[in-house]
């Protein structure tokens, strides 16, 4: 009698998973059906002329692409994208809890133009390492293993907070140190896909001089924490690929750092990508999706460039004692990114190669630095969270930031 009960069961089990499948299967067409609606109704309806920046354009700035151009082809994509997402976690693995366990999985869209909102409810900031070493507890299973630079024992800057963030799909922590009399600000990030390290240019359009306040940028696209870029439209230098194209290939001087789907920092050193074939040949192996171009490369494959090998780098003010920032990863899907400049009585600045031994002291295995000075800045949460020169963020053109994939302003709001 109880193997017939058994037997009944497991038959009630692979019904319900058949039937499950024929859903998918006519969810899936509607959705193609939708889908080809909407493209051809916004090929038809929506105005050429219609701006399509995530935030309001800066007064006497360009105007962007038109949405014609540049909305319509990714709304297919965007929707399937969406719908497979919430197929897999909110109905498949709710309907197939009981016969075997999927893992939920989130990714953002390449061609999102903002991404998910964080829950605000998941910020948090404190003097106290116990409750920040509580959230990274908490986080075991993102982490999967992978150990943290960041720990409660550092001696942390005096006076100052900690801040953090922490959902299924990302951990964020943003502390500060006093090294070397000098205020350096680390921002250590864990994600849970490769499409969650991004990189925004001023008003979503690239070539023009539209200027804006990281922290604006930052907020506009739901950046968790954000960190300036190579500040591109200030030179003519270096390899730049934006959403997939490349734009610029002027490798000879500058070394590149080249972000993949998958999420790894990958490099070019200087004059290895002469010709446009070479640097698209580069671009398709790899699966890359956009660059950094200032450098110079300051650690890879685990070990710390000699800042000998940099000496006579064009940009950077290399040999000068100066303000810094970069952006390094630790392990898989596990990044730091670093300021250095004054705060408070720690008022030296650095050399580069002492800025990139601090990212190597902290574990990282590649590092890449970013434009420095008035330039270098970190955004936690919507706000500046390292001084920067001068006491006052300058306008630049873009910003690399790390984003959650779920998004809480639902939640956060009920």
């Amino acid at each position: 009698m109880q193997n017939d009960r058994s037997s009944r069961r497991d038959y009630a089990a692979q019904a319900r998973a058949e039937a499950l499948q024929t859903l998918y299967r006519i969810a899936g067409l509607v959705l193609l059906a939708l889908t080809l609606l909407g493209v051809l109704w916004l090929a038809g309806h929506v105005h050429p002329d219609f701006a399509t920046a995530v935030a309001p354009a800066a007064s006497g700035s360009a105007s962007a692409p038109s949405a014609s151009a540049a909305l319509t082809p990714s709304v297919a994509e965007d929707l399937t994208g969406r719908f497979e997402q919430v197929v897999h976690n909110d109905v498949r693995a709710d309907a197939l809890e009981d016969i075997a366990f999927i893992k939920r999985s989130y990714a953002i869209p390449e061609s999102a133009l903002i991404a998910p909102r964080p829950n605000a409810a998941l910020f948090g900031e404190t003097d106290d390492p116990a409750v920040v070493q509580a959230v990274v507890d908490s986080a075991a299973a993102l982490l999967d293993g992978q150990s943290l630079a960041w720990n409660p024992h550092i001696a942390f800057m005096p006076g100052t907070t900690i801040k953090y963030y922490c959902d299924e799909t990302i951990l964020a922590i943003a502390w500060k140190e006093a090294l070397g009399n000098s205020a350096v600000s680390f921002g250590e990030i864990k994600t849970a896909h490769g499409s969650q390290i991004r990189r925004y240019i001023a008003n979503n359009s690239y070539g023009t001089d539209v200027q804006l306040y990281a922290s604006d940028m930052a907020r506009d696209v739901n950046a968790v924490i954000a960190l300036n870029g190579d500040f591109y439209a200030f030179r003519k230098l270096g390899i730049t690929v934006h959403q997939r194209r490349l734009y610029r290939n002027e490798g000879k001087l500058l070394d590149t750092c080249f972000v993949t789907s998958s999420g790894d920092l990958v490099f070019s050193h200087r004059g290895e990508l002469e010709t446009e074939e070479q640097t698209q040949r580069f671009l398709a192996d790899n699966d890359v999706v956009f660059s950094l171009s200032f450098g110079p490369i300051l650690i890879e494959d685990g070990v710390l460039v000699p800042p000998s090998s940099y000496t006579n780098y064009p940009i950077g003010e290399i040999e000068n004692i100066y303000s810094r920032s970069g952006i390094g990863q630790l392990g898989e899907l596990h990044y730091l990114i670093a300021t250095l400049g004054e705060q408070g009585p720690y008022n030296t600045r650095a050399k580069l190669g002492t800025f990139a031994g601090y990212l190597a002291d902290k574990g990282c295995v590649s590092a890449y630095a970013l434009d420095g000075g008035q330039t270098a800045t970190m955004i936690m949460g919507g706000t500046v969270f390292n001084r920067v020169d001068w006491g006052n963020e300058r306008t630049m053109s873009d910003i690399v930031y790390f984003a959650t994939a779920k998004d809480g302003g639902e939640e956060a709001a009920s």
